[in-house]
């Protein structure tokens, strides 16, 4: 077998490398370009308005219902110039194409949490001369315009010792409106005479009537065993008729519907 010559050998090396300086560059990888970025924008409120988005010397045009706390909502440039002619004002000349909205929201740890449901029953009348023992919270995100909690419990278990029960825990604002519910747990202590009912049946009670600025009390008698602050039937004398009505103590309790 013949071996290439050497002079064979360098002309194919050279015809190779003029190849390689004549072929086209390889072109760069594309990253493709993601759209840019919306603005975000927290509400403290529940209905989202231009000067949330535009600043406070837009006019106060109303944009729909604030998302709530973890979600979110893109206000487009479109229904903010509808928002505006629906509300007959001329919109700003710079409106952003679009805004991200979300509930400015504040986390509650559970010790935050059990010291606004103490705070709420200090002062309240348990049910069943019951007393509080302790508070099960759990820490839980809230809009920030929270400033204080009301407690309802449900109906307590007629027997002594301790009892759990699953309280209905709202969280409101500065003014009173409720803005998140939860579920809590707190155990309370109830006493002996928590066996019996606060109202065996037929105790006498007087029912208050009450029609717009007229009151009218009557004599009546617990239908069923109840407690303060539950509704019970409520038995006339001595004509019998039964009415519902809620008890505000051993001996009272104010009619929930017309005689």
């Amino acid at each position: 077998m013949k071996t290439p010559s050497l002079s064979l050998l360098l002309l194919a090396l050279l015809v190779n490398v003029a190849k390689a300086e004549g072929a086209a560059p390889e072109a760069p990888a594309r990253v493709a370009a993601g759209p840019a970025a919306i603005p975000r924008v927290e509400v403290r409120a529940a209905k989202v308005h231009a000067r949330d988005i535009l600043g406070a010397s837009a006019p106060d045009v109303e944009l729909g219902p604030t998302p709530p706390i973890g979600a979110s909502r893109i206000v487009e440039r479109g229904e903010i110039e509808r928002a505006f002619a629906a509300a007959g004002e001329a919109p700003p000349r710079k409106v952003p194409a679009a805004v991200r909205v979300a509930r400015r929201s504040r986390r509650l740890t559970a010790a935050e949490v059990a010291d606004a449901i103490r705070s709420a029953l200090a002062s309240a009348r348990l049910p069943r001369g019951a007393a509080l023992s302790d508070v099960r919270a759990a820490a839980v995100e809230v809009p920030a315009e929270f400033q204080r909690v009301t407690v309802d419990l449900p109906v307590l278990p007629r027997r002594a010792g301790p009892a759990t029960a699953q309280a209905t825990v709202t969280f409101l604002d500065g003014e009173g409106a409720a803005l998140h519910k939860t579920i809590t747990p707190i155990v309370l202590a109830l006493p002996p005479d928590a066996a019996f009912a606060e109202i065996p049946r037929g105790a006498p009670i007087t029912l208050v009537i009450r029609r717009g600025l007229v009151e009218v009390s009557v004599a009546g008698v617990a239908a069923i065993d109840s407690d303060v602050g539950a509704v019970l039937p409520v038995t006339i004398k001595p004509s019998g008729r039964v009415l519902r009505a809620r008890s505000i103590d051993k001996d009272h309790a104010v009619a929930l519907e017309d005689p």
